[in-house]
């Protein structure tokens, strides 16, 4: 089986049979957008690109400037879509059932590993989106080597885009590469996740957020037991890792990457703050930095994150090199005090902000019942009293995409908003 959900299920040769008609549709180009959010039709719409010799363009997000610049860049694309929303400048392709009536196609499709297979763009997280393009032999690599080292079967549930390098590598590359069976939909809300969860015949994977599994783990829900669970996206502190292996009764995996490329390390933070270097890479220090380089970079690049390399092909990670601020003469990173604010009870979500450099820190709390005392002496006791916030600012939510990530200009927007 290669898909299923509530409605339909489709094995190999159906699902290839929908993705040649889909590719015949698709006009003769150099790319194409793919803005599927069903995961079947990103599926098909991503396997058609690739018998139609495509690149297919994955935005970091959809809002109107970002589309722009992609029309600007290729003013004849195709955007791939499976909703009747309308994106003004396009040239859209609606995807709907109707493919899955195609007659079925057993013939076994090779796809050049040097094919050009799909660009994605960062989240925007430290900056803005930056473009990287990956061949299909990168991307082939990267699943195969995360298919090994978790030794995965059954069935797949993703609770993060596919336009997303995990949501990519981990809901449509891995089931390609392993074997899984995917299933449908891209459950966010635990109640939601608990219903998806319940109806697939186990056993059962999960790729998701350190987002989605604190709010699985607040909602108080019985969930069932799952083979593994696959994290990413954040840095999973070790104390929700241990409350999320016991709500699920299964390991959870988190995945160290970026998109520049793909799957680096393993780590199962619920038993250890090492990660191991995946086989295929190789990291080396050059002063200061860190470079890895391997078969999917042959390049090789600067790892933006601090990080001490042990024995072992192993290493700590201590955060973003952009995270390091400096407040009274003392450095910190502000990925360390993000987790040390969510582990104090009644945070649901939180982030430190320094406006400036050598600026007094300010932090965003969303808590059902704020209390400025009890936070700041729960952060008294972890913290030196030179990172302590001030102001405190308590908000609803805070401008988290779909993968769980602060984009830098929304959370800049928010903190002028409340100054």
């Amino acid at each position: 089986m290669v898909y299923m959900d509530s409605r339909r299920s489709l094995d190999r040769d159906a699902f290839m049979g929908a993705a040649h008609a889909l590719a015949q549709r698709i006009p003769v180009q150099s790319h194409c957008l793919n803005l599927c959010d069903d995961r079947l039709f990103f599926m098909l719409g991503f396997s058609a690109a690739l018998l139609r010799r495509q690149c297919t363009l994955l935005p970091a997000n959809r809002t109107e400037s970002c589309l722009e610049d992609i029309v600007r860049r290729h003013p004849q694309i195709t955007a791939l879509c499976d909703s009747p929303q309308s994106f003004d400048g396009l040239n859209c392709l609606y995807l709907d059932t109707s493919l899955l009536t195609a007659p079925p196609d057993p013939a076994e499709d090779v796809i050049q590993p040097t094919t050009l297979a799909a660009e994605l763009f960062t989240s925007g997280s430290t900056g803005a989106p930056q473009a990287h393009q990956k061949t299909w032999d990168m991307l082939v690599q990267g699943a195969q080597q995360l298919a090994a080292e978790l030794n995965l079967g059954g069935t797949l549930l993703g609770s993060v885009p596919s336009q997303h390098m995990f949501g990519l590598e981990s809901t449509i590359l891995l089931p390609m590469q392993a074997g899984l069976t995917l299933a449908g939909g891209c459950p966010l809300l635990p109640q939601d996740i608990h219903s998806a969860l319940k109806r697939l015949p186990p056993p059962v994977w999960w790729a998701t957020t350190p987002m989605h599994l604190r709010a699985c783990v607040q909602s108080g829900l019985q969930f069932p037991r799952l083979a593994g669970i696959i994290c990413a996206t954040q840095t999973l502190a070790p104390d929700l890792a241990r409350a999320a292996e016991a709500c699920f009764q299964s390991p959870v995996h988190e995945i160290y990457g970026c998109t520049e490329a793909g799957a680096i390390g393993l780590r199962r933070p619920a038993l250890s703050t090492v990660w191991q270097l995946l086989p295929d890479w190789e990291m080396t220090r050059c002063a200061e930095n860190i470079w890895i380089s391997g078969n999917r970079s042959p390049q090789g690049f600067c790892l933006p994150d601090h990080i001490e390399p042990l024995p072992g092909r192993r290493f700590l990670l201590q955060g973003r090199l952009a995270s390091l601020i400096k407040v009274g003469g003392k450095r910190m990173h502000l990925d360390a005090l993000n987790q040390i604010l969510l582990s104090v009870p009644g945070v649901e979500d939180g982030v430190f902000f320094q406006p400036a450099e050598g600026e007094r820190l300010t932090a965003l709390v969303v808590a059902a019942e704020p209390d400025p005392a009890a936070l700041l002496a729960a952060l008294r006791k972890q913290i030196d009293p030179v990172f302590l916030p001030r102001p405190i600012h308590w908000v609803p939510s805070l401008p988290r995409n779909a993968t769980g990530k602060l984009p830098l200009h929304a959370l800049q927007e928010l903190v002028k908003e409340l100054s």
